[in-house]
């Protein structure tokens, strides 16, 4: 009964409280004397598992016109920036609302139960003018040359070059060591006063729903008072109980989306998604120097073993990652493969701080909590009893186009997500690439040796069918 009344009041709140839009992102301001304030802040972050969509935007109140540097971190190179709206988050306040105000007047009146090597130190990999932004997106491979970029970067945009503190270098290189590399700098020139800019659209891939908080930390803006709010947009919600701490206003009851929906707010969305998905609200209210950490979710299969010393592989580096995030990590080592002395050490500090029992042994029990606090439920994309029946090929639309690109997109490194039905251009290249990875397969299965012709026949059927278990 207590548990109900909490979700009652958090319903009340959600449903009353104004949208404040602005967007996560450290700064770094010109000229040196001018304050500037991050009041509010606030992000959609939409993920399918392997690729996320963030939009952005911002409200600046600044003492006098000035230029801010916003630095936005990304796991990947981001495969598509352009300039979005406020009406995404506007329509998504509208329909969590709606949806709120169903779910409240059920429990009062009828009740309900729960259920490779850098060859270069930085690499210049996106210059674009996108409205009020000037956006560039660098790859860092060395943290010295990166911060002596950044002083030229500010000399070439006309810019004063001015001190880097030592907690956004730290702040740096905590990104770097969990292996993010790519940063966005995007210019915004400011009045005086307080402005709104159109935010933007980051799409790019990413195996962990990821959302960087940790910049606004340990930039120029620490010392802001912010309210900030993430609407995290998944295929199932995060667990109630999250090792992120300073969410305090976490609200644990998810609101689910239709595929209409997410099309009224972003068709990016539903192209992401193909089909419905669940929003959770995280709120922060507090100092942006108290955050000390980003908000990080992994596939809950992301681990099938324990593990110990000596051993290798992607989730050891995953743990590493978690660790890192976390401030369990005495080293200037970066997330490898390796389970060594440095991961021993660490997980152990992990465990005694989580009152798990101390063996720096990755065991079952580990598992468990890190899993609950920092992995989320992916529904299947496909259903069990799904089989591929039909020829597909260039320009056809159908529904199995949707199954189609769900492997794709785990099996080759194309971009299949240009349309959810439509059987399009980057779809017929990853089938190409599909066909090529498995040529021995699919010949066997069609009976004869097969070219990489993007056309999905009887062999290239058989071989998406034999992935998905028939």
């Amino acid at each position: 009964m207590k548990k109900q009344y909490f979700y009652l009041l958090i319903i009340s709140l959600i449903t009353l409280s104004p949208l404040s839009v602005f967007a996560d992102g450290g700064m770094i301001i010109w000229p040196p004397d001018v304050h500037l304030d991050q009041t509010a802040q606030n992000a959609i972050v939409a993920w399918n598992g392997q690729k996320e969509i963030i939009i952005l935007s911002n409200d600046i109140q600044s003492s006098e016109s000035a230029t801010a540097l916003r630095i936005v971190p990304l796991p990947s190179n981001p495969s598509d920036i352009k300039e979005g709206s406020f009406e995404s988050f506007e329509k998504l306040v509208e329909i969590i609302n709606l949806k709120i105000e169903d779910i409240r007047n059920q429990w009062i009146f009828g009740g309900k139960d729960e259920e490779n090597a850098p060859t270069a130190g930085i690499e210049i990999t996106f210059q674009e003018k996108i409205g009020a932004h000037d956006v560039t997106v660098v790859k860092v491979n060395n943290l010295d040359y990166f911060l002596e970029w950044i002083e030229s970067f500010a000399t070439n945009k006309g810019l004063k070059v001015k001190a880097i503190s030592s907690e956004f270098k730290e702040g740096i290189k905590n990104y770097l060591k969990r292996n993010i590399r790519y940063f966005v700098f995007d210019v915004i020139d400011t009045a005086e006063g307080e402005e709104s800019i159109n935010p933007l659209i980051y799409s790019f891939n990413s195996d962990s729903l990821y959302y960087p908080i940790l910049i606004s930390g340990v930039s120029e803006i620490e010392e802001s008072r912010a309210e900030i709010r993430v609407f995290l947009i998944t295929k199932d919600s995060p667990r109630e109980r999250t090792v992120n701490p300073y969410w305090r206003g976490y609200y644990g009851y998810p609101v689910e989306l239709s595929k209409e929906e997410l099309e009224e707010i972003s068709e990016e969305f539903a192209e992401l998604f193909g089909s419905e998905a669940t929003v959770t609200i995280f709120d922060y209210h507090g100092l942006l120097k108290e955050i000390n950490k980003d908000l990080v979710f992994y596939p809950e299969n992301i681990w099938t073993r324990n593990f110990q010393m000596g051993d290798i592989g992607e989730d050891v580096e995953t743990l590493q990652e978690i660790l890192i995030n976390e401030g369990f990590w005495d080293s200037e080592l970066e997330a490898s493969t390796l389970f060594g002395e440095t991961t021993r050490r660490n997980l152990i500090a992990f465990q005694d701080y989580h009152i798990l029992e101390e063996t720096g042994y990755f065991d079952t029990k580990t598992q468990e909590y890190i899993g609950e606090g920092f992995t989320l439920s992916l529904k299947e994309e496909t259903p069990s009893d799904f089989q591929f029946k039909e020829n597909l090929s260039l320009g056809v639309q159908h529904n199995d186009v949707i199954q189609l690109k769900t492997i794709l997109d785990a099996e080759v490194d194309h971009e299949a997500w240009q349309g959810t039905e439509y059987f399009g251009a980057k779809t017929l290249a990853a089938v190409k690439a599909f066909q090529e990875k498995y040529r021995n397969e699919i010949s066997e299965f069609a009976g004869y040796q097969i070219g990489c012709t993007g056309f999905v026949g009887k062999g290239t059927r058989a071989m998406l069918n034999k992935i998905l278990g028939w």
